[in-house]
Formats: structure tokens, sequence, C-alpha cells
């Protein structure tokens, strides 16, 4: 009992106290916001501009209330900071003793505008000569060096040097001037919320909503644990987990450790991501004023597009769509602006209509070069093993590739490209390749180089070589043929040697052997419109009446190429492609019997012509 009325008296004697002291701060506004201002400097570096009013407020909790404010960080170029409402809740005994020390921070309509990155900005990439964009090359280096200078870390830097046990944002944003007169780039953030924030060290806890509008919007929900030392300024984060929604097809879960230089925009981290079916981890360094900016080495079970994110926000706002037929200039601007190295390993890849098992893509991708010195990987039951580079760093792009594919299936590829299974079997190539030029269509058009093809087990579909061969045999051994033949070629091999150059792919040798037929020719192909031409000379095994009585062989028919003439385009009708050059045969024939009947002719005039003589010669020998 004695207790309870200590505190029934002590209480309104406190609130007595606590009047005395605290009203005559209230009604000195100005003497108010001079002493938090002196506070809030003293600790943060950071000068702060009241324009609007100012006041005291009691319950529920002791804060001041600060309207229409603005923030002034230190350093050169700092960004501009401005908030509707600041609230300032403080501690009750100090403020006794006439001094405010700061428990809380509460900002409402807070709007802060970073300036334009001078390495942001960038001409008209395409228009440039080789000597402009080596300049544009040497300039951006020189900015990457600026970029640790920069202020940026301040604006996160300041309220943790209040030591402050509660931060909170609500109707936030952040806006990122671009330059050259570009249209500002705006971060909304609903809601951020800081707990036990300080420089010494100490766990504290972070969580916020950052949203980009658009179509669509992204939004990015974010919680953390960490600790922060001011001596090194850096941030260890622990147990980072966040959401990312719109950038993709489905949400993309991120978790991450590690550590964060915000003097450096520096950036080290152990990181696991989700999206739909997709699950992934790796390592993931960010490095504004290095090179590589971004240094991934990741493990994915499916290819997302959410690893696009790789190639950098400047690379990504600068790629460009892609034409359907191929004459969309390549995103050179794109991978002019990417600073990026990347070791991936993805079980699973689907690359437009194709799909690639266990790939490995080590890449390194700076100042217009990426050059892919692995990639390897299972696609359409062929083992891949190639390199390539992509070299855009000047006006014109230049291609060079090197690899082989082993094994692959040609039902599955064909199946793959949603066309008629007119072929089956096994293929093995191997290439070397370069080529020039600034779109899809423009490289293909410029390949110049050399692909060795060679099959197993080739079956073609709507193609009867043979067939084609003992209806013209028939004819000629003048005999019906007794069994219907197959509409298709098996090959017992099939090989190809093929020049590209000139936009065309020139086929020599092209050789193939059938059970009873054997194929020598050549062919030519248009890289672009697909459109082909091939001759073969066709020789003809004795065996070749197992197929048919009517296709017995002579010994004259075995003497004489066959021409079989094919033509057409790929993805086409295959039972068009090919036919046998019957009246080239029959003119053969033709030619071959008159020669061998003036053989024949000119041998039985040579032989009478002998007997006529001997009788003469006999005469003179008597």
């Amino acid at each position: 009992m004695t207790r309870i009325l200590l505190y029934l008296l002590g209480i309104p004697l406190l609130l007595v106290i606590v009047a005395v002291v605290v009203v005559p701060l209230v009604l000195d506004q100005e003497r108010l916001v001079k002493i938090a201002t002196e506070q809030l400097e003293e600790r943060s570096g950071a000068r702060l501009t009241v324009r609007g009013d100012a006041g005291l407020t009691l319950f529920p909790r002791l804060a001041l209330r600060l309207g229409d404010a603005g923030l002034q960080l230190p350093g050169e170029e700092p960004p501009e900071i401005s908030v509707r409402e600041l609230s300032v809740e403080v501690f009750l005994r100090p403020l006794l003793s006439r001094e405010v020390i700061i428990k809380g921070l509460e900002l409402d309509g807070l709007v802060v505008t970073l300036p334009a990155r001078a390495e942001i900005e960038a001409p008209d990439l395409a228009t440039l000569s080789d000597a402009e964009l080596e300049r544009f090359y040497a300039t951006r280096r020189q900015a990457l060096q600026d970029t640790a200078e920069s202020s940026v870390g301040a604006v996160f830097g300041a309220p943790l040097a209040l030591n402050v046990a509660s931060l909170r944002l609500t109707d936030a944003r952040i806006i990122l001037q671009q330059p050259a007169g570009a249209g500002p780039v705006v971060l909304e953030l609903p809601m951020l919320r800081g707990t036990d924030l300080n420089l010494e060290g100490n766990p504290a806890s972070l969580k916020l909503e950052l949203r980009m509008p658009g179509e669509p919007s992204m939004n990015l929900e974010l919680a953390t644990i960490f600790s922060a030392s001011a001596d090194s300024q850096t941030l260890n984060l622990q147990g980072l987990e966040g959401e990312l929604t719109g950038a993709t097809p489905t949400p993309v879960t991120l978790r991450a450790n590690g550590s964060v230089r915000l003097d450096q925009r520096l950036a080290e981290l152990e990181v696991e991501l989700e999206s739909g079916a997709t699950q992934g981890s790796g390592t993931v360094r960010y490095a504004a004023a290095e090179s590589p900016q971004i240094d991934a080495v990741l493990r994915m079970n499916l290819l997302d597009p959410a690893l696009l994110l790789l190639a950098g926000p400047e690379a990504a706002s600068s790629a460009e769509t892609e034409s359907p037929d191929g004459d969309a200039p390549l995103p050179l601007d794109a991978l002019r602006l990417t600073d990026t190295r990347a070791d991936l390993r993805v079980e699973r890849a689907v690359v437009g209509v194709h799909t690639v098992e266990n790939l490995r893509l080590r890449l390194r991708a700076v100042e217009g070069v990426a050059t892919f010195d692995t990639i390897s990987g299972v696609i359409h039951g062929g083992k891949l093993d190639a390199t390539a580079t992509l070299n855009a760093r000047l006006s014109t792009t230049t291609l060079s590739t090197r690899g082989e594919l082993a094994g692959l299936d040609t039902v599955a590829l064909l199946a793959a490209l949603e066309a008629d299974p007119v072929l089956s079997g096994t293929a093995d190539a191997s290439w070397q390749l370069d080529s020039r030029g600034n779109s899809r269509n423009a490289l293909v058009a410029a390949l110049e180089g050399e692909i060795r093809l060679d099959t197993e087990q080739l079956a073609l579909e709507q193609v009867g070589i043979e067939r084609m061969l003992c209806q013209v045999i028939a004819q000629i051994n003048q005999e019906p043929l007794q069994a219907e033949l197959p509409a298709r070629s098996s090959f017992d091999s099939a090989s190809a040697r093929i020049q590209l150059a000139a936009g065309e792919a020139r086929l020599d040798p092209l050789q193939a052997d059938l059970a009873h037929v054997g194929l020598r020719g050549d062919g030519r192909l248009d890289l672009v419109s697909n459109d082909f031409v091939a001759s073969f000379r066709a020789r003809l095994a004795p065996t070749l009446e197992e197929v048919d009585p009517a296709c017995r062989v002579n010994q004259r028919l075995a003497a004489i190429d066959w021409p079989v003439n094919c033509s057409g385009k790929l993805g086409g009708e295959p039972g068009e492609w090919c036919r046998v050059d019957s009246e080239a045969i029959v003119a053969d024939l033709a030619r071959r019997e008159l020669e061998n009947m003036a053989r024949e002719e000119g041998g039985r005039f040579l032989q009478r012509l002998l007997q006529r003589n001997q009788p003469e010669e006999e005469e003179e020998k008597q």
C-alpha cells in the first residue's frame, strides 16, 4: 500500500517537474531547433535546416517534431535531402538537464535526390568512330575511379551515426538524376524500419519495401540483421532475405550473407536464390569502382531470366528488343557498358527453343568484348565443347568461334525446331568460324571458315534415292517393279566438308553411302534464305537387284555415273528435293553404246584387214 501511495504522489510530482523544465523549451522553438541541429551535426556531420513549424510533444512519447526540413550531408556534391515531417524522439532524463539525446527518428515524405553519375553519361555509341569509342572507354575508366569518392554511402551512414534505437521512414523516395536531360529514375520506399542503429559493430536490424514504378512495376521486400563499423565503413550482413517481384515472370527470393563497404560501393556476398522451380547458390561481388564491376560464381538447377541482372543496370537499360527477322542491330550499347565476369553451372538451360543440359559457361565482358572461354554441355544428346569471342569494342563487331558437337540427335533437334521429322540419326560437327557485322543477319552472311560434318545411321524421310534409281533402271531393263520400295533413304555413312564465305555454305566434297548406292557430289546453301542446290554422281552396286529384280544392274549400268540433282529450301517438302536425271542417263548410255559399237566395228574391220594382208605376206616369203 505504501508503494502504491508513493506512485500516486510521485507521478504528479514528476509531471510538474517535467512541465517546469520542458515548457520553456516548447515555447522557445528557435532554441529547441538549435539544440537538435547541433546534436545532429555533432554526431553525423549532417546540417539540418528547418523551414516549417517546430514543436515538442509529450504524449504518447517525448518527441521533437519539425516540418519541411532539409538535410545537407558532408562531402563534395552531396545529394539533396528534404523531408515533409521529421519527428525526433528524445530521452527524458537528459532533457531535464537541457540536453537533447536522440532515441528514435521518424521521417515522413523523405526525398533523396542523387545527382547524375558522370560515368553513366554516354552518347549514342552506335554513331561513334573507332577513335571516339576508345576515348569513351578511357573516360569511363576514369569515371569508375571517381565513383569511389561519391557520398552516396553517407545517405545511409548518417542515421547509423546517431546511434538511435529506432528509425522509421514512410512515403520516402530516392530520385536518381540521369545525364543528358533524360528523365530521372524514381525509387519509392513505402516503408523502412531500423532498430538499434549504431556504428560500433553491435547487431542492428532493418526492414524495407522498395518499389520502382513502371510497366510492370518492380517491388523489393527486404529484411536483415547487420552490424556496422565506423572505422572500416563496413556493413556485415547476417541472414539477409528479400523478395523481388515484377522483374521476372515469377518472384525471385534472395538470401545473402556478406559484407558491404559503403565508402567504396563494394559488396561481397554469398547468395541463394529461388524463382519458381529455379534454385541457385554462389557468390557475387559488386565493385562500383573496380573492374570487373560484377564477379559472379553461380550454380543453378535451371537458367532463369533473373540472371540477366548479371549484366548490371546500365546494360539492362540499354538492351534493345531483338527483331524476329534478325535485321535489328545487336545490343552493342549494352555490351559496351557491361563489366562482368561470370562462372555459371546450370543443370538445365533453355535457350530459345533449345535445351542445354549441364551447361558450363565462363565469360568475361568488358569494354565491348565478351569472351566465352568455356561453353560446354549436352544439347539434344550431343556433347558441346566450344569457345567464342564477340568483339564490339569498335564500330564493327567481329565474331570468332571454335568448337565441336559430338553425337547430336537429329530427331531431338528437329522436334525442338518444330520441324517435320525428315531426318534421324546422329551427327558430329567441328568448326572454326569468323565473321563481322552489327546485326544477326550480317554476322550470318559474313561467316567465313570451315565446318566438318559426319553422321551415323542417318535416314532421310520422304526421299527414296534407291527407289528413284530403281524406277529408271526398271525402265531401261523394260521390266516392272515387283516391290513397293520405301520412300526413305538409309545411309551407312554421310559426311561433308563445308566452306563458308560470302553468305554461302559450299559443301565440297559431299558424300554418302547407302547399302547399294554410293553418292559423291557438292552443293551450296544460302545462309540467309536457306535455299540449297546439290548435285550427286551415283554409282550402283550389283547388289541393287536385292531391292527388286527389276533393278538388275549389268556391267554397263554399273560403269556410268547416275546424276541425282537436289534443290529446295530447308524446312520445305523433302519429297520434292531430289530427282534422278533420266535423260542424262539415257544419253550417257547411248553414248557408251555408240562407243562400244564403234570399238566393236573398229575391231572387226582391223581383223578383216589383218586377214586380207596375211596371204600377201605369205606370197612374198615364197
